[in-house]
């Protein structure tokens, strides 16, 4: 097979510090261009990465050798944008979340069957070794029956937020920290129908946008309580509780290429043990999976029906969420 030709929609600090180096050292993908209204950025890029530069993204999608768009824009333009690259025939791989909405999510992804392209919701942790190793970890059994996990992400205040402070760009707490956590229970339960019991939104004094929150899920016999914020100190972490024994382990959700995971054990009686996984770019692992997705079909149908399964969780959320205005 050869090369796909990629190209970076969106050159934010995320998409320059880590989308492109992981893409110019993946195999099968090539950095065919990039596309920003930032005309100076562009230009910068263009000329780093030796590739193609557009400040107009309708001739960049009307460029018949681009096989691949990677989408890092804001939040709120991921939609229409998503339905433009899918509608010029091309390979969509988008930010998460894909979508607002499990209606826009629903479509695109129709959308996507129809016009025979891929689309991916850029979850990178999910690829790394360390999630794959607790994914194995509870199909195994060794934990027992699962009774209670607890999950955080948090950040502080971001001295540079971006969109990120701004509802009509998507700036959201739920939708930008909150994904993680709820894109994570898909991930180790995937055939299973999560019930929220409880869930609160948070809109700290002075923000237009919701700035933490928190809901306790019933997945099968497991409660499950969620925490996150973006104005917080920083934690990063997953805790689980079974009948045989326990595990958690820091930096679940980001981290450097370089970090070699931990997982922390505790047996049926507390006898306390560590195992550790291999460090890996998930960036990279990720891109070598969503090019299987364009090979083979039914790989490309499973993240579909996950793209689903995670924008009706974080709605569920939503929707039964109190609202506490601080």
């Amino acid at each position: 097979m050869k090369n796909l030709n990629i190209v970076v929609w969106g050159l934010g600090r995320h998409a320059i510090k880590n989308i492109l180096p992981a893409i110019i050292n993946c195999r099968g993908l090539k950095l065919y261009g990039v596309c920003s209204r930032n005309n100076e950025t562009v230009l910068k890029t263009k000329l780093e990465y030796g590739c193609k530069g557009w400040t107009d993204y309708d001739q960049m999608l009307k460029d018949s050798e681009a096989d691949v768009v990677y989408l890092s824009t804001p939040i709120a333009l991921h939609y229409l944008q998503g339905k433009a690259v899918i509608e010029a025939t091309k390979h969509l791989w988008c930010e998460k979340p894909l979508t607002q909405s499990v209606a826009e999510a629903e479509e695109l992804v129709g959308l996507s069957s129809t016009m025979n392209v891929s689309i991916a919701e850029c979850f990178m942790y999910l690829y790394h070794p360390q999630f794959i190793y607790l994914q194995k970890i509870l199909t195994s059994g060794k934990l027992g029956t699962v009774k209670t996990i607890n999950c955080r992400f948090g950040i502080p205040p971001l001295e540079s937020p971006g969109f990120r402070n701004n509802i009509e760009l998507g700036g959201s707490a739920l939708l930008d920290v909150a994904c993680y956590l709820t894109s994570a229970m898909i991930g180790l339960f995937p055939d299973a129908t999560p019930e929220v019991l409880f869930s609160e939104i948070s809109a700290e004094a002075g923000f237009s946008v919701d700035t933490s929150g928190k809901s306790l899920l019933r997945i099968e016999d497991a409660d499950i309580i969620l925490d996150w914020s973006k104005i917080n100190s920083y934690r990063n972490e997953i805790d689980i509780w079974g009948t045989y024994g326990s595990i958690s382990t820091n930096l679940i959700f980001s981290k450097p290429k370089d970090y070699i995971p931990h997982f922390h054990f505790k047996d049926i009686h507390g006898k306390e043990s560590v195992e550790e996984t291999s460090s890996s770019d998930h960036f990279m692992e990720m891109f070598k999976v969503f090019i299987e997705y364009i090979s083979d079909k039914n790989k490309g149908e499973g993240e579909k029906k996950m793209i689903l399964q995670r924008a009706a969780l974080l709605e569920k959320i939503k929707k039964a969420a109190i609202l506490k205005v601080k």
